[in-house]
């Protein structure tokens, strides 16, 4: 049987994201919005698979129940990871379920970490994951209490800087991750570099990209999870997973510090869910949250602050090289706000 394969232009017609949506739904699966390229695949002019990417990461892959068991979600996956070495990327990642391990399998997929049933966590690459733990375990600091934090840092505050301050006060060696997606209002190598720059006075620090393999909220798949208690909760495990028994294992890290997030209900699972992970092995420590003005600090406050122009405001919650960025480029990082 002859099958088509047709690019859907999700973003930019509301016809095709609708027949996606609904096929999505038809298939018991949600819309997830973190993708850039998603493909139908057709049996004459009837839709009956479709797959999409979020860079490298293969997302919402869906096909009818009665033509399952071919040769369609090969075909799929072929086509995605085709377009995904065409982009210049070397891996290749996706987050499945049990009962679909078996096709990522047989495509070269090898598996990274999994939260019981519920997730399974594969790169096709067969050094990507192993070349990452191998270039941490070189910054590994022995006979020392080693810590970490990790962070997205959008922007670098004087609130991540506190929080980097009671940790060295705590530990004798800290390892700072800072998150590589770009799907933040200030791009990755600006957040980077901005965690540089306002830590350069502390000693006893290493930074860190995260590369692909500690995953934000933005690209973590939930359209195959129930609901978001769940999203979240195994979104925790899976990162704590990794954390625990690679990255930490690799760094000698005993303690991980986090900020205390007080109105946030999603972050309090989170962490909650970490530290069962965690147990005993690693301890989680959470720590208040700087304030200004009696408000608490954070990135989320700067960019608000961002778009109402206050710039008094927010030079009092960042670092002075925060603070330079932000006066300098704030209307191009803003864009059409």
């Amino acid at each position: 049987m002859y099958y088509t394969i047709k690019r859907l232009w999700i973003e930019k017609s509301i016809n095709q994201k609708q027949l996606w949506e609904e096929f999505l739904i038809s298939q018991g699966i949600k819309k997830d919005n973190a993708v850039n390229y998603t493909i139908g695949i057709y049996d004459s002019d009837k839709l009956v698979g479709t797959g999409s990417l979020f860079n490298n990461i293969i997302k919402c892959v869906a096909v009818k129940e009665e033509y399952k068991g071919g040769d369609i979600i090969n075909k799929i996956l072929t086509h995605l990871l085709n377009e995904i070495y065409a982009l210049g990327y070397g891996n290749s990642f996706v987050y499945t379920k049990l009962e679909s391990l078996g096709s990522f399998i047989n495509l070269g997929f090898t598996e990274i970490a999994r939260v019981d049933s519920d997730l399974i966590f594969l790169e096709r690459n067969a050094d990507g994951f192993k070349s990452f733990i191998d270039s941490l375990r070189n910054n590994s600091v022995k006979n020392k209490n080693t810590a970490a934090i990790v962070m997205n840092a959008n922007p670098f505050t004087l609130g991540h800087q506190y929080l980097i301050q009671q940790a060295l006060r705590e530990c004798d060696f800290l390892h700072l991750f800072v998150l590589s997606e770009d799907l933040s209002l200030f791009p990755k190598d600006i957040r980077l570099d901005l965690v540089k720059k306002g830590t350069a006075k502390f000693k006893n620090i290493k930074i860190h990209e995260t590369g692909d393999y500690m995953v934000s909220s933005k690209t973590f798949p939930s359209y195959f999870l129930k609901n978001d208690a769940d999203i979240t909760k195994i979104h925790a495990k899976l990162d704590a997973v990794i954390f625990k028994n690679y990255i930490a294992e690799a760094l000698n890290i005993k303690t991980r510090f986090v900020g205390e997030e007080p109105l946030s209900v999603a972050t309090d699972i989170y962490n909650k869910t970490m530290a069962e992970v965690f147990c005993p092995e690693i301890d989680l420590k959470i720590i208040s949250r700087l304030e200004a003005d009696k408000e608490i600090i954070s990135a989320s406050r700067v960019r608000a602050l961002m778009i109402e122009n206050d710039y008094e405001a927010i030079k009092k919650l960042v670092p002075p090289p925060t603070f330079e960025f932000i006066i300098s480029e704030a209307g191009k990082l803003l864009g059409g706000h």
